[in-house]
């Protein structure tokens, strides 16, 4: 699946966020980088080509003032027609936002008062003016106190939003981890990835052993009934 990133940030440079997550897709083939400023506000022509050419699209931002930066919503206005989801419809749409703080503020009787569906509806309803897809949004969490176990995590999490299908079961991140377990192995022949390549197959057979007796189990007694 190719996949475009729409970055909006009205400091990009500065992002320790955006930044870290421009370096996370850099060798990923299948997703183009696409940061929003105002020579990117005119070249109509090919952001509509991008459009055209990408199945998935991610409009990516720092939650500012409960919404979208003002330059995401100028890059629509002059991108998009009216008529365009006779070739929009069926693509996929999706969000990732990220937020100075816990996402349990961003709800019902939370700190901020109100969800992050809820400040988030705007696109939502244009993708269903569009026919997109809408997938589950993405939120990225405080991210300049997070560690850095938790930032390899968010390496791992947020390429997995961008490829696989949303939203993903745990088989498909099973097969992800080891297609790019593989992928590494073969690039740098290094017999420490080799080996935690095996280890991984070898817990993803036993866990599917698993599965495959506790669907029996279940089996059983639902038939007892």
């Amino acid at each position: 699946m190719k996949t475009l990133v729409i970055v909006a940030h009205p400091e990009i440079k500065d992002s320790s966020t955006q930044q870290f997550l421009k370096a996370v897709i850099a060798a990923q083939q299948n997703i183009t980088w696409l940061e929003l400023n105002v020579a990117t506000l005119d070249e109509t022509a090919r952001n509509r080509e991008l459009l055209h050419k990408n199945q998935r699209i991610i409009l990516q931002f720092p939650l500012l003032w409960y919404s979208a930066p003002g330059i995401l919503f100028e890059w629509l206005r002059v991108t998009l027609r009216q008529n365009d989801a006779t070739w929009l419809k069926g693509k996929e749409l999706g969000i990732v936002v990220n937020i100075g703080q816990s996402e349990e503020a961003y709800r019902l009787g939370g700190s901020e008062g109100y969800s992050l569906s809820s400040l988030l509806s705007p696109l939502g309803s244009l993708a269903n003016r569009l026919g997109l897809k809408l997938i589950p949004y993405f939120v990225i969490e405080k991210f300049a106190y997070q560690t850095e176990t938790a930032k390899k995590r968010l390496v791992v999490d947020y390429l997995q939003y961008l490829e696989l299908n949303q939203p993903a079961n745990f088989e498909e991140k099973q097969a992800w981890a080891i297609r790019s377990l593989e992928e590494i192995a073969v690039g740098e022949n290094n017999s420490e990835i080799q080996l935690i390549l095996a280890n991984f197959v070898e817990h993803k057979e036993r866990l599917t052993e698993l599965k495959a007796e506790v669907d029996l189990m279940k089996e059983v007694d639902d038939n007892e009934y």
